[in-house]
């Protein structure tokens, strides 16, 4: 039988297994030791903040969209519209590529085309097909 840390008398009688990656769980116990804590320590911590929050108790949220987009939409407006804000076709282009539901190549692309679509409308230029 095991009990919690320090002072809690609460019969722990559950197991869990978690299987996680070697490298997460070398980072986590080498951070964890810190605060002299086992990684099911943390993950007690964790669950009982759940019950208590009714929920996760911090932002879920997926940073590499943010960052995708932000470098993504940047390039666009340096490059594409001379510094300017994207318009609404690219912010879309933009945001399909962030949530990784195109590549960069396909966003490039769809981008280039607008803009020379455009670009020839504005020059009444002829577009060859």
């Amino acid at each position: 039988m095991c009990y919690n840390i320090i002072g809690d008398d609460m019969k722990k009688n559950e197991y869990i297994n978690v299987r996680i990656d070697e490298d997460t769980k070398i980072k986590a116990e080498e951070i964890l030791k810190n605060f002299n804590l086992r990684i099911s320590d943390a993950i007690n911590i964790f669950l009982r903040q759940v019950v208590l929050e009714a929920g996760i108790p911090f932002e879920v949220k997926l940073p590499q969209y943010e960052k995708a987009y932000k470098e993504l939409e940047k390039a666009v407006a340096y490059n594409a519209f001379g510094g300017g804000m994207p318009s609404e076709y690219a912010n879309n282009i933009l945001k399909l590529y962030a949530k990784n539901q195109i590549d960069l190549d396909t966003a490039v692309f769809a981008l280039s085309r607008k803009i020379k679509w455009e670009t020839r409308i504005f020059m009444k230029a002829p577009i060859p097909m």
